[in-house]
């Protein structure tokens, strides 16, 4: 391929090219310096030599400060090992350059005769294919090299700027697939925040605000698939209502920041002396409720009666003289939800119409 002499550009426009940020930060941002070999990259420098006949062929990425060759074919050692090199090379010339840079015998070249590798490599013939991206950034180049004078013919170009053009394909490739792959996993992170965020919300929404305890929906809930369960395996079930007593006398001697305080501290109480399968909630203003799975009317009645004692000795009942009256039903054959809360109902009415602080069986 017959072409005028190319003139080597100067020291200080290769340096300005190596240097700039925004072409250095291109060639990281591929995700390909210091990576390993890989057949996709080979499979195009094997074909680049077998097409030109040229005994070596790579694909070179320009840092800053060297030269990363992605595939290499027909590199001696130690370039075949290291796969990089310092100093000046033939594909920063081919990095300023307009488009190919094509040297027939670069010892006869006035400033190419001095590259480096000249003399280290014995390269003689040199033809490299700027790797461009679509914003223009040069990321490094495809080359060919012979250790004997060539003329390289136009077919050779052609060849190896359609290799070139796949290289940059499969950069860009690698590129979306990394950027893919990183949108992904935000993707993931940012459902599960939404994810926690809709459970907190879900949390939020069953319980009560002022005692933490589950509020009238969530118990509703609760008992409707307690029921379920009972259904299925005819097991006990009892439901405990419990009532503040003289609630409105402590809001309005104390306040109501301490009647709020005695609710919190009934609703722990409660909470304290509930299993782990029991559902405590708080139902009204001062009224709780709890659901006792699998337990029936004696010892649902052992339990009230520890919730009520326990409430009337805490220390702090003393100024608010809180105590609670707890009325007790256990779910008899083919009754409902509604049926079992009125019962319980009904039994904390009578609790208090006996005198308050006491149980009530239904």
């Amino acid at each position: 391929m017959e072409t005028p002499s190319p003139v080597p550009a100067d020291e200080a426009s290769i340096l300005a090219a190596l240097m700039d940020p925004g072409r250095v930060a291109a060639v990281r941002d591929t995700g390909l310096l210091d990576t390993p070999p890989e057949e996709s990259f080979d499979r195009l420098t094997r074909l680049a030599a077998r097409l030109t006949g040229a005994p070596v062929t790579f694909v070179s990425l320009l840092d800053f400060s060297r030269d990363f060759y992605k595939s290499a074919f027909g590199l001696g050692e130690p370039l075949n090992t290291t796969r990089q090199l310092e100093g000046r090379s033939f594909c920063h010339y081919a990095m300023v350059s307009d488009g190919p840079l094509v040297l027939p015998d670069v010892t006869q070249l006035a400033g190419f005769c001095d590259v480096p590798t000249v003399r280290s490599l014995g390269v003689r013939a040199y033809a490299g294919i700027p790797l461009v991206t679509a914003q223009g950034q040069v990321l490094g180049s495809f080359c060919a090299v012979d250790f004997e004078p060539r003329q390289w013919t136009e077919t050779d170009i052609e060849v190896l700027v359609e290799l070139a053009h796949s290289a940059m394909r499969e950069i860009q490739l690698r590129k979306a697939v990394r950027d893919s792959d990183a949108l992904n996993l935000r993707l993931q992170e940012q459902l599960r925040r939404v994810d926690e965020l809709n459970k907190a919300l879900a949390e939020l929404a069953a319980k009560d605000s002022l005692t933490g305890l589950f509020n009238r929906r969530a118990f509703d809930h609760s008992l409707a698939l307690e029921l379920a369960i009972v259904e299925r395996r005819n097991s006990p079930l009892s439901l405990l209502m419990l009532d503040v007593d003289h609630f409105k006398r402590i809001n309005d001697s104390l306040g109501h920041a301490a009647g709020d305080e005695v609710l919190k501290q009934i609703g722990c109480i409660l909470s304290a002396g509930a299993r782990g399968i029991d559902v405590v909630a708080r139902v009204g203003g001062e009224e709780f409720a709890i659901l006792l799975p699998n337990t029936n009317m004696p010892d649902a009645v052992d339990v009230a009666e520890r919730m009520r004692v326990a409430v009337s000795q805490a220390p702090w009942s003393q100024a608010s003289s809180a105590t609670v009256s707890v009325g007790v039903a256990t779910l008899m054959g083919g009754e409902n939800a509604c049926g079992l809360y009125a019962r319980a109902d009904a039994a904390l009415y009578g609790a208090k119409q006996a005198g308050r602080n006491r149980v009530a069986m239904a």
